[in-house]
């Protein structure tokens, strides 16, 4: 079953996709897309619409850590289709609001990885400005 979305072209021009189009939470909170960035760096992305803002009209706190978990669990695994995530932890830092319309980026960094846990830590941006750091304890699990 894939679910519909409105594909963001200014993502896909930047070589982002979305990496489970058949995971309804995703889709519904999202779409969020990831891959690497002209530098190289891991991202993940998402244009903010009215689905994604509270009743104040600035992004809700729970898609910025959807975001968030999506990046570090993304990261934790990266380029391994035979591994998967599981999020142990998530320690979240609201930095600035976010208003409708803004494109966020999530840019997740491992600090340390062993063979199951891995530790990264996650920046979003609004292009200008951070909007939210977190740090995460991930699982790393065999298929």
């Amino acid at each position: 079953m894939t679910l519909d979305y409105e594909p963001v072209q200014e993502f896909e021009a930047m070589g982002l996709t979305v990496p489970y189009p058949d995971d309804p939470f995703e889709i519904r909170n999202g779409p969020f897309y990831c891959g690497k960035n002209a530098e190289g760096d891991t991202v993940v992305a998402i244009k903010i619409g009215s689905m994604q803002c509270n009743s104040n009209m600035v992004v809700h706190g729970g898609c910025l850590m959807t975001l968030a978990d999506l990046a570090v669990c993304y990261k934790a695994i990266e380029s391994d289709p035979k591994l998967r995530s599981v999020t142990v932890s998530l320690t979240a830092n609201f930095l600035s609001p976010v208003q409708e319309g803004a494109t966020l980026f999530a840019y997740p960094r491992v600090n340390r990885r062993t063979k199951r846990m891995a530790f990264v830590d996650v920046r979003i941006t609004d292009g200008a400005f951070d909007v939210f750091t977190g740090s995460a304890l991930i699982r790393v699990l065999s298929r």
